[in-house]
């Protein structure tokens, strides 16, 4: 399937002999030139000087264009997400001032295409795409000068992606064409004139890229998920001191703690419990995944078991992971 957007983008301005940013000179400049030539007479002993006709020409306009991709690695998108931008630059490599046709096309050969295909102009010049940014409907132009320190500008390719593009992986090629508006160049051959066609000068001649083409890439990537901690506390026995599981002084409550880290990965994850005031922590009784830690904050382990709280680092933990925790206090 192919789908086009259309604009023009005019490049104009006043030319200048001094600008840098043109191929070469600029079209209009007109150069003289005259020879000269110096002599001796020895029958009078004076020195004579001749000067030539001046041999004189004007450069013509040299039409020419580049499409360049900023866009150099597949940008991640998702199934049903709108206003997904790519970044082109046009530029006017020629020596005077154009009109291009820009064109925004799916290309064929990749798994999906992209919908509601808009191109607009970066009008603040900031590189990124918004609100404010001018909209190339047919027939629009914008004003750029081959010859001046601006020959280019920024294009965004904005595009909405169909909710069917749901396989990760799957790509769809955006292609920005720029072809000149000048009547019979694009269908001319390189060198060729174009009488009358000049922009500035009466003549223009057709350079190496009249159309210009550049490609980008959108790729499908994984939804985004928000990282979640699961942390539940239950009692998982007491021993009273008769032996019995009545809630007393001097029973001795195991507490256990369940982690399940889901959505996705998570960092710098930290579990702490606060012994209750009325309660004494029984030494020696804490347990990760029923491996015994140390009480001590040491290198052996990473928990730390201080008069008031127990602390569990567990750190980065991917999604899926699960742990579970035990300890037990004593009812003063």
């Amino acid at each position: 399937m192919k789908t086009i957007v259309k604009g023009a983008l005019l490049f104009a301005g006043i030319i200048s002999a001094s600008a840098t940013w043109a191929i070469g000179t600029p079209a209009g400049t007109k150069i003289t030139n005259t020879a000269v030539a110096t002599f001796d007479d020895p029958a009078t002993g004076t020195t004579g000087v001749t000067t030539s006709d001046a041999a004189e020409l004007t450069v013509l306009e040299l039409i020419s264009v580049n499409v360049t991709a900023e866009n150099v690695t597949p940008v991640t998108t998702n199934a049903g997400d709108t206003a997904q931008v790519l970044t082109y630059t046009v530029t006017n490599t020629g020596n005077g001032s154009e009109a291009f046709a820009l064109d925004a096309t799916n290309l064929a050969g990749d798994q999906f295409d992209a919908e509601n295909i808009k191109v607009y102009v970066d009008t603040d010049g900031d590189g990124v795409f918004s609100a404010g940014d001018q909209l190339l409907t047919s027939g629009s132009s914008i004003n750029l000068d081959a010859n001046s320190s601006n020959p280019a500008k920024t294009i965004f390719v904005v595009v909405d992606i169909p909710a069917g593009a749901t396989t990760i992986g799957d790509t769809a090629k955006i292609q920005l064409e720029a072809t000149s508006d000048t009547p019979g160049a694009s269908t001319a051959a390189p060198g060729d004139l174009l009488v009358g066609e000049g922009t500035g000068v009466s003549d223009a001649v057709v350079g190496n890229n009249v159309t210009d083409t550049a490609s980008a890439t959108f790729t499908i990537g994984a939804e985004p998920t928000t990282a979640t901690v699961n942390i539940s506390k239950t009692i998982a026995g007491r021993v009273d001191p008769f032996g019995g599981t009545t809630d007393v002084p001097g029973t001795v409550v195991t507490y256990q703690i369940d982690v399940e880290v889901v959505g996705g990965d998570v960092d710098n994850l930290v579990i702490t419990d606060a012994i209750p005031t009325n309660m004494t922590y029984v030494a020696g009784t804490l347990t990760l995944d029923a491996a015994a830690q140390t009480d001590a904050d040491d290198v052996t382990d990473n928990s730390n078991v201080t008069a008031g709280a127990v602390t569990v680092t567990l750190g980065t933990v991917t999604s899926g992971t699960s742990y579970v925790i035990q300890l037990q206090a004593e009812i003063k």
